[in-house]
């Protein structure tokens, strides 16, 4: 099977898995829309997305690992994997006891800071982090193994045992933190599935683990971890700015528009996922051949996410009604606005994968450093309305598009 058909058969198995996941993610939020006050909905959605942003360093770690992983089984080196595996999980603990402290002391400050009324919330978002750090070990290891059927069934085992365990708590009258309680008990569920699939590795639990030169993956950490934290910032930053500046309840609407803008990771996901470790494997065979298919992956993206734009602009209501039901005029009047602004930030995840998978770290660090420094800057600056913080992360989202664009036609120059 060529090169290209094999990308997009793994292409097309984890972006059907991806239409699964992402149906559970929308049944999840739309019952909440409904079922939570817009307060408690945009809690939640801050609450999730500082996860993401918390979990940053630990998915900085999974990058640098799912290439490596890809580097040995090239190379026929179970043990090394296996090695890799253990170590990363002993580093991790350490950020899980960092982590707690530092929670417990910035526990009043984050209260005041994003108008929370209950530090439940909090400490089910520090459960969350605990429980997940399995899952970018045992994510690294399936993507660089290139076991893409496992992650699908992880991915859609951990979705709809979301659905099952959250709108059963909120249900019970948990609300917000029996939503996110329900996230912590799909991620047990998922980590004990990850763990079974490789099972194999734990064969080699009485190697020498310490014989392992990790010099290399730490070198390639930290170039690893600035860029993951300028996206991510650039992602996600904005939800609490809104959080911060506007009305609790206009928060809960900016976070239902913004959740069906997010639906354009449904497609791109997928396609980074499969690129990443195959433009790792191209760079150690001095070999180009995933330039194309990054190439085709943006043009796919970029007409789907197009298309959902327009569809939004001509009829914003819609989707916020099907997905968050009636009396949300500002989530409808934004949702256009919010698609057509995610749009070039959602894009810049293929590149920064490739870039990232290929080690050439030397394209992304300045503008990315440059842009995650004039983004927030920005927001403080001119935070007055929804659409002008929207107007603000769109322009972010295209100068560093436009960017890495240009990078691409340098690639093997």
């Amino acid at each position: 099977m060529s090169y290209l058909r094999q990308f997009w058969s793994a292409g097309a198995l984890l972006l059907t898995a991806s239409v699964g996941v992402n149906a559970a993610a929308y049944v999840f939020q739309a019952v909440l829309a409904r079922w939570l006050t817009d307060d408690d909905f945009g809690a939640l959605k801050w609450a999730n997305d500082w996860l993401g942003y918390v979990m940053t360093p630990v998915a900085a770690l999974q990058v640098a690992m799912t290439r490596y992983v890809a580097v040995f089984d090239a190379q026929s080196d179970p043990a090394a994997v296996a090695s890799l595996a253990w170590r990363a999980t002993r580093r991790l603990a350490w950020y899980a006891v960092a982590f707690l402290i530092f929670m417990a002391a910035a526990q009043s400050w984050l209260m005041m800071g994003f108008r929370l009324t209950s530090p439940a919330l909090l400490w089910v978002v520090a459960g969350l982090v605990v429980a997940q750090l399995t899952v970018p070990i045992t994510t690294a290891m399936l993507q660089g193994l290139q076991r893409f059927n496992w992650l699908a069934a992880i991915g859609l085992a951990q979705s709809w045992g979301r659905v099952a365990f959250g709108l059963g708590l909120v249900a019970l009258g948990c609300g917000a933190v029996g939503a996110l309680g329900g996230q912590l008990l799909a991620a047990l569920v998922a980590a004990a599935l990850a763990l079974w699939a490789l099972r194999s590795l734990w064969q080699h639990r009485g190697a020498d683990h310490g014989a392992l030169d990790t010099r290399p993956i730490y070198r390639y950490f930290w170039p690893a971890l600035v860029v993951s934290l300028s996206v991510s910032t650039m992602g996600l930053v904005d939800t609490s700015f809104v959080r911060h500046y506007f009305d609790p309840g206009l928060s809960g609407q900016y976070g239902k528009a913004k959740m069906i803008a997010q639906a354009l990771g449904c497609v791109i996901a997928p396609l980074a996922v499969v690129l990443f470790p195959k433009a790792a494997g191209d760079a150690a065979r001095g070999d180009n051949s995933a330039v194309r298919a990054l190439w085709q992956s943006l043009g796919v993206a970029a007409a789907l996410g197009a298309a959902a734009g327009v569809a939004c602009s001509l009829w914003p209501w819609l989707p916020v009604r099907l997905l968050a039901g009636a009396n949300n005029p500002v989530a409808e009047a934004i949702v256009a606005p919010f698609v057509w602004a995610m749009l070039p930030l959602a894009l810049v995840v293929l590149p920064v994968q490739f870039f990232m998978a290929r080690a050439e770290f030397g394209r992304l660090l300045v503008p990315l450093a440059v842009l995650v420094v004039a983004y927030p800057a920005a927001l403080w600056l001119w935070h007055g309305s929804l659409l002008q913080i929207l107007a603000v992360a769109g322009a972010t989202g295209a100068c560093a598009l436009l960017t890495l664009i240009w990078s691409l036609w340098h690639v093997g120059k």
